[in-house]
């Protein structure tokens, strides 16, 4: 099971699956973030984005450069290392949950036995970053609405691990192609309406 028969190496497979995810995950969000300020314009009856690029398709490429372009800011008495890594600290668990996704039957970047599991538990880890962000600014205002933030986090874990475990039950399988292929007969929807809500 690899991404593409002609990379031998599976290093060399892994890297250009998690290169080709990043780009279709950046044209992704470009896209979304341009449709839904043209949605977000239609509804207060505006135009939305127009003038830069083809239906102003390139104002979000704009404004992300506009963005790096920008100064960089932090407090005088913040810890440097903690307050620049914590962005990294959110970022890296959610983007590793998707190495464990197929997108389809035989590619993925990895894939797991226990997925579900894998899924459910790197991305949870992410609070880390929010209590990294609110202590590095050394701000006891920043700090509490970090520690807030991280014990929701938490407390949206638990229902919805509860929820998987529903889908472990019915499917008999971790394995996140097992639950896919599963549903070719009945979705799970009709077995587990209550965890779908």
């Amino acid at each position: 099971m690899v991404l593409l028969d002609v990379i031998p190496n599976p290093w060399l497979d892994a890297i250009v699956g998690l290169v080709a995810m990043v780009g279709v995950m950046t044209l992704m969000a470009l896209f979304q973030i341009w449709y839904e300020r043209k949605l977000i314009g239609r509804l207060q009856q505006r135009l939305g984005p127009m003038h830069t690029g083809p239906f102003g398709l390139l104002q979000t490429l704009v404004d992300a450069v506009k963005l790096v372009g920008k100064e960089d800011l932090r407090p005088a008495t913040a810890d440097r290392w903690v307050y620049e890594l914590a962005p990294f600290a959110i970022f890296v668990p959610a983007f590793l949950g998707l190495v464990a996704i197929p997108f389809t039957r035989d590619w993925a970047i990895s894939f797991m036995s226990l997925g579900l599991i894998y899924v459910l538990a790197v991305p949870g880890l992410s609070f880390i970053g929010l209590l990294m962000a609110g202590w590095g600014s050394d701000n006891k205002y920043a700090l509490l609405g970090g520690m807030r933030a991280a014990a929701q986090l938490i407390s949206y874990e638990i229902p919805l691990i509860l929820a998987a475990l529903c889908v472990v039950m019915v499917t008999h399988t971790a394995d996140l192609v097992g639950i896919t292929t599963w549903q070719g007969r009945v979705p799970l929807i009709v077995w587990q309406p209550l965890a779908f809500y």
